[in-house]
């Protein structure tokens, strides 16, 4: 090839010391990894580094004015390349149109058939259910677990602001539902020993169900709903268990109602602490909550975490910097280096003052703090 190169130039009347010259690029521009051009052209360090020649004009005599010509070019097959990717769908070059509107045809994933729970006791569908209060008297209400369901399914969505006390709510819920999983499924365990003992001795005792259990439709909108559900039909069967051991002379009655009110308190205890995230992080003045606003103190923003620290007291430097994050979110917030980099030097500055102020952040307000007992 190179051969076949110097033989043109030469009957081109060209030196071969300048041939090299005329076959390199005489164009010089910024270049960047990730461009979408084959010569790595960077349309934005481009723009910068051109941005006081635009300014000033554009003239065609400044010696940089073909550099502006490759930059308009260069945008105008950007956008061409945006728009022929734009209309396979995003799909590969070699996919038929065919293909492409099957894609846009597609619907989205929906559930083959209805989800239903099915319970058998009233506590759990009390559970489930709550209660309001009634009228004309001072009984304090219930809160179920639909109020709830729904309340998570708020916090969910908050976590799309990048909401740090969202976060810290979920991750709080979640690990108290767990707690109380772990509790209900160690005294089932238990239970189910005692009635398989029992059987190997020669009495098959069978376990309470209701002669008429009630299924309930689903039709949870987030993904905590369907873990609301999860724990009440685990709390169902508990409470199936310990009455069977109850009527079947394997606990008292006190023994009994001491497990149950045990259960029922902390699985209320967990509700009426998310629910109360729920409330004031859903209020018009709240709702913009954000991480950046640890970063722009100042007017509304400083107002926002002014209140999220009277509220519920600082927020954990391990949830701030995402190190700790709740099963599900709708995070979809991309930083930059530098954005990344003050936001780790506020979750830094959080965490310093954990380890350096123990009293006073032990003393923050408590986040289920007057939160009803059942």
């Amino acid at each position: 090839m190179a051969t076949t190169l110097q033989s043109k130039a030469a009957v081109a009347g060209i030196a071969p010391a300048n041939l090299q010259a005329l076959l390199a690029p005489t164009l010089q521009f910024e270049t960047e990894a990730e461009s979408p051009f084959s010569d790595g052209y960077s349309i934005d360090k481009e723009t910068a580094a051109l941005s006081k020649f635009i300014a000033g004009g554009a003239k065609e005599s400044d010696p940089l004015y073909d550099r502006y010509v490759e930059l308009l070019d260069r945008r105008e097959r950007l956008a061409q390349m945006q728009a022929e990717h734009a209309e396979r769908g995003g799909a590969d070059v070699l996919a038929q149109r065919s293909d492409v509107m099957g894609l846009e045809a597609l619907g989205g994933l929906v559930d083959e058939s209805s989800d239903q729970m099915t319970i058998h006791t009233i506590e759990a569908f009390r559970m489930f259910l709550g209660r309001a209060r009634e009228p004309g008297t001072r009984n304090a209400p219930i809160m179920g677990g639909k109020r709830v369901a729904s309340a998570l399914k708020n916090l969910w969505q908050l976590t799309q602001n990048d909401n740090p006390y969202a976060d810290w709510a979920l991750v709080r819920h979640e690990h108290g539902v767990n707690e109380v999983l772990q509790h209900l499924r160690s005294e089932i365990k238990v239970a189910e020993a005692e009635l398989d003992a029992m059987r190997k001795r020669g009495l098959s005792l069978a376990v309470l169900s209701s002669s008429s259990p009630q299924v309930v439709n689903l039709g949870f909108r987030s993904p905590y709903g369907y873990a609301i559900s999860m724990l009440i039909v685990e709390y169902d069967y508990f409470v199936r268990i310990q009455k069977t051991l109850q009527r079947k002379n394997m606990k008292t009655d006190e023994q009994a109602r001491a497990a149950l009110g045990k259960v029922s308190r902390a699985i209320l205890n967990v509700f009426y602490g998310t629910t109360r995230f729920d409330r004031w992080l859903s209020q018009a003045d709240m709702r913009a909550l954000s991480r950046v606003d640890w970063v722009n103190q100042e007017g509304d923003a400083a107002k926002r975490v002014h209140a999220a620290l009277e509220i519920f007291g600082p927020v954990p430097s391990a949830i701030y910097k995402g190190d700790i994050a709740p099963s599900h979110s709708r995070r979809r917030y991309s930083l930059s280096e530098a954005e990344r980099a003050v936001l780790l030097d506020v979750g830094g500055r959080l965490e310093a003052a954990e380890h350096g102020e123990a009293g006073a952040v032990s003393a923050a307000p408590d986040a289920n703090a007057g939160a009803p007992t059942a």
